[in-house]
């Protein structure tokens, strides 16, 4: 792996973990059933059809689709809100 492929790894990683933690100030944590690997995933995949929608839009819907079966589309579409509500903020920060 190239060292600009492992900078951007880093680096998305360290937004992710960044959105997490705005997340968790946005809203009550213990209202969020999913688990931290599902909710890291979400996180990652929000993040990706926020850089790349083209690409990675579809992949969102089905992993939104997929938390739903288990915990109703309600509670995931209202973090997924919030992930996208935290990643256009972070993108403008970006700039």
């Amino acid at each position: 792996m190239s060292r600009e492929a492992q900078a951007r790894k880093v680096y998305e990683a360290r937004m992710v973990k960044d959105a997490l933690a705005r997340l968790a100030e946005r809203i009550d944590m213990d209202d969020v059933p999913f688990s931290d690997l599902q909710l890291k995933t979400l996180a990652t995949r929000c993040r990706d059809a926020f850089r790349n929608p083209e690409k990675n839009k579809e992949r969102l819907v089905k992993y939104k689709a997929h938390l739903a079966k288990d915990y109703g589309a309600e509670v995931v579409e209202r973090v997924a809100l919030e992930l996208a509500d935290i990643n256009d903020t972070m993108g403008y920060e970006e700039k």
